[in-house]
């Protein structure tokens, strides 16, 4: 006679059919008609062959241009030399034409943002040449190489308008080689002294004129202290010696034919677009070179 008090076991059906109900697993058999799983489409190659096309129509695509970068990767730790840069698209003069974003002088970096695709890049830690050529890419390739300008005439120094061809700007040659750093040196003529300089990236260089504004506007002062701060930053030591406070004193007393000495050097050894043009007067027989200087109207020509 079986003993009462041992568990008898249960038939292995019977365990699947119970464990089922406690864990609510229906049957397929006793789903609803609306709880049935989904069945697959059938492959319509017409569809398919429809949606494919319109996902590569190269009309509704954007695409983008390499562009090579004046400083060609030599102040940059990763070495970057180019970048990908994508066209313009109608959305693009929603932003340049945002009066707020003109006023308060974000409109280029916040197009620079959207356009350049290469990842890792902040336009913010480019040099500004570089972001020169950027600007200038975008500009011939959205609205052509013509650009209307006025300049003076050298003989007579009356104004006249003239169109130039951005498309004949090229970037400077870079003739002196930074060291493993990224530094140049340069020997002050009045101190005798070595100073090590760097050039400063687009961001570092909004920074200083936004705290060189604040502190104008702090003070009352009637002028900027933007240059001697860029001056100053730039400057990275001084016969070897890195303390900022020895480097910041050591300008506000430099002799001004010191100072403009580091400034020349720090212009000449900056990639960037060469902006010389050469211009034809209006009789059409005199040329001469000028700077070409852009305003405003860069991005936006008369239509």
């Amino acid at each position: 006679m079986a003993n009462e008090n041992i568990p008898q076991k249960e038939n292995i059906a019977d365990a699947l059919k119970k464990y089922k109900e406690q864990h609510g697993l229906v049957p397929e058999e006793k789903l609803a008609v609306g709880n049935q799983i989904p069945r697959m489409p059938a492959f319509n190659p017409a569809d398919f062959e429809k949606t494919m096309s319109k996902e590569t129509d190269p009309d509704l695509m954007t695409s983008y241009e390499s562009i090579k970068l004046p400083s060609k990767g030599l102040f940059y730790q990763n070495g970057v030399s180019e970048v990908n840069v994508e066209y313009m698209t109608s959305r693009d003069e929603d932003l340049l034409t945002t009066p707020s974003l003109i006023e308060n002088g974000t409109v280029i970096d916040l197009l620079l943002r959207r356009k350049i695709k290469s990842s890792g890049i902040n336009p913010e830690d480019l040099l500004p040449g570089d972001r020169n050529a950027i600007i200038l890419f975008l500009r011939i390739s959205s609205y052509g190489p013509d650009y209307s300008v006025q300049v003076n005439d050298p003989r007579t120094g009356i104004p006249f308008k003239t169109t130039v061809d951005l498309a004949k700007l090229m970037h400077k040659e870079i003739k002196v080689q930074p060291d493993q750093f990224g530094y140049f040196q340069v020997e002050l003529p009045m101190r005798k002294k070595i100073a090590t300089i760097r050039l400063l990236t687009s961001g570092e260089d909004n920074i200083l004129f936004k705290k060189a504004e604040a502190y104008k506007e702090a003070t009352g002062e009637e002028y900027s202290q933007y240059s001697t701060m860029k001056l100053k930053a730039s400057i990275v030591a001084i016969n070897e010696k890195t303390d900022r406070s020895y480097i910041d004193k050591f300008v506000d007393a430099m002799p001004a034919l010191d100072a403009v000495t580091i400034r020349r050097k720090l212009i000449e050894v900056s990639p960037d677009v060469d902006m010389a043009y050469e211009f034809t007067a209006p009789d059409k027989i005199f040329k001469f070179n000028a700077t070409l200087t852009v305003g405003i109207d860069f991005f936006f020509p008369s239509t």
